[in-house]
């Protein structure tokens, strides 16, 4: 209680610590004249203390206040109830105004407690409350949300890219953070970078209207929208998209507004009054003056940052939208940063398992070059042990061919045994020649002159079949570093095949060319050509398509050719024949 009678000095402390109160208060004396108001009330109604005291409160308020009745009846009649306050300035403010009876007085035998000459108003602003809130319930409401975002974007198994389109598609959305367009940016480590990556929203007020009206035909629920993105829709984001490449900053620009979202880990609203480094690149890329900047941020580190606009509708950016975008960009980062290591986890089982598949391929190949190789040594052995047997048939046969009349049905029988036993040496000798170990006799020569000198050697024996021979050397005098003899061994094997597929005569043309890193050689034939399904064949040990031969002479050739470091070819050509062709790596000084 105030006592009417305490000293001057005691009643202006008082009077002083009821003004400083932080509270809207209000003591209204019998009469309903204002007797002391706190600085909280004279804020509130917009007037000051002198303005207020004395004068009756019912002139403040809209309907009037029942205080004498308070004091008739000796209590409160509504303790709480509504008014419209009507402040010196401005328009009404509606109110809640809780009122509390009391006494002022020390006259002895007095009933205090029941003899009421004051009443104390508590005035609150209903507005602030009622905003208040509606913003628990939007709160409320957004932590449904981030649930649902949360399922989508750790449940739904989504790739990275699936992720940050999902992560943009809630901040557009009108189940989500309802922004008209949203840009993502990553941070680009190894060159200290941070570059735009993806971007969601439409370029104009008549996109925006297309889009929102389709988007108003998906699910309702958001969970779905950011599993199951329309493509149809996606395809409008092409303008927006556009503008996210353009965008990058550095990250050793302290100063700019993305990096310092970054560093201080808070969401920045930038409005058209502010000038921080870097808004006006972004107002640029925008179009706009008025965004939200939030980072994506884990413990690891930076990952990016998110910039939000309202440039379509305009609208402005609050303070629970910008709350929200901060709470979803951390949300969203977690989930960025899970959806990366997954996929380096993924990549490198990937890798891991190419590698486990190449150790047993390189198991496998190691055991069949060592069957090979015991194979080969057996053949060696073999083919020794035969040869000096077939020489003596041979030579025998071939007495007896002599010595027998022409008319002896024996001669006859002489000869195919002397046939016979030249096509197994050929097979012996060619059988040596493909197990024997190649000797590195290598000297650089002209692939030109090479090519002549070969193919001069079987002139006369092509001519005489009727065959037309032409030389195509555009090798340029180019150098190659080989072993001679076994090069002209393939070069002759290519020409024998071609002049036994033309029994009845033809073309033979041998090109020299550089290509890139070597010389190709090619001998081209205008024979049948080479069967679809014999191509992979015929450079297989033993496989042959003549009455008779090892079918060893290509494989021969391709096992050449690889000792020098070169590779093989065959082909059918265009207008008619096959190609064989070999290319020769040029020595590494030139």
């Amino acid at each position: 209680m105030i006592d009417e009678g305490a000293g001057r000095p005691e009643a202006e402390i008082l009077s002083a610590a009821f003004y400083q109160s932080p509270l809207p208060l209000i003591v209204v004396a019998d009469g309903g004249t204002v007797s002391a108001v706190s600085h909280e009330a004279c804020a509130l109604m917009g007037l000051s203390r002198e303005e207020l005291l004395g004068r009756s409160v019912n002139g403040y308020f809209l309907p009037q206040l029942p205080i004498g009745r308070c004091f008739e009846l000796k209590e409160c009649l509504d303790q709480r109830c509504r008014r419209e306050m009507l402040p010196g300035r401005g328009d009404p403010i509606p109110v809640e105004i809780l009122c509390r009876p009391f006494r002022v007085g020390s006259d002895e035998g007095e009933d205090l407690e029941t003899e009421y000459n004051h009443c104390l108003l508590y005035i609150s602003d209903t507005r602030k409350r009622d905003y208040e809130d509606e913003l628990r319930a939007a709160r409320v409401a957004k932590l449904s949300l981030l649930n649902q975002v949360s399922e989508a974007l750790y449940g739904a198994n989504l790739t990275l890219d699936q992720v940050l389109e999902a992560v943009l598609i809630c901040i557009t959305a009108g189940q989500g953070l309802r922004f008209n367009r949203a840009f993502l940016l990553l941070v680009d480590e190894e060159v200290g970078v941070m570059r735009g990556e993806i971007a969601i929203g439409p370029s104009d007020q008549d996109e925006a209207g297309r889009i929102w009206t389709d988007l108003s035909h998906q699910p309702e629920d958001l969970f779905s929208m950011m599993t199951s993105y329309d493509q149809s829709i996606k395809q409008t984001d092409a303008a927006v998209n556009a503008i996210v490449k353009t965008m990058s900053v550095s990250l050793s620009d302290h100063d700019n507004v993305l990096v310092r979202s970054m560093e201080e880990r808070q969401a920045i609203r930038i409005t058209p009054d502010m000038d921080l480094p870097g808004v006006a690149a972004i107002r640029q890329w925008l179009g706009c003056d008025c965004f939200a900047v939030a980072p994506l941020m884990t413990r690891s580190g930076i990952l990016g940052a998110i910039i939000a606009d309202n440039a379509i509708s305009g609208q402005r950016i609050t303070d629970l939208d910008l709350e929200f975008l901060q709470l979803f960009a951390n949300q969203s980062a977690s989930a960025i940063e899970n959806s990366r290591l997954y996929t380096e986890l993924e990549r490198r089982l990937i890798d891991l398992r190419q590698a486990h598949q190449k150790q047993r391929e390189h198991q496998e190949t190691l055991l069949r070059m060592e069957r090979l190789s015991v194979m080969g040594e057996t053949s060696a052995i073999v083919a020794h042990e035969l040869r000096n047997p077939l020489v003596a048939i041979g030579g025998f046969a071939r007495a007896l061919v002599r010595n027998l009349d022409q008319d002896d049905p024996n001669h006859r029988y002489a000869g195919i045994i002397t046939e016979e036993v030249s096509r197994m040496e050929t097979i012996i000798h060619d059988l040596l020649d493909f197990i024997r170990p190649q000797k590195l006799q290598r000297k650089v020569v002209v692939v030109d002159d090479l090519v002549t000198a070969t193919v001069e050697r079987f002139g006369g024996e092509i001519q005489a079949k009727g065959i037309e021979l032409a030389l195509d050397l555009q090798a340029g005098g180019a150098k190659v570093s080989c072993n001679p003899i076994e090069i002209q061994q393939v070069l002759q094997n290519f020409l024998v095949n071609a002049m036994q597929v033309m029994p009845e005569g033809g073309s033979i043309e041998v090109r020299t060319r550089q290509v890139t890193g070597g010389v190709q050689v090619e001998v081209c034939d205008t024979g049948p050509g080479i069967a679809e399904n014999m191509s992979d064949k015929l450079f297989a040990p033993f496989f042959t398509t003549k009455p008779t031969g090892s079918g060893l002479g290509l494989t021969i050739c391709q096992q050449i050719i690889k000792s020098h470091g070169g590779v093989v070819g065959v082909r059918n050509r265009t207008e008619k024949g096959a190609g064989f062709s070999f290319i020769l790596p040029l020595p590494k000084d030139s």
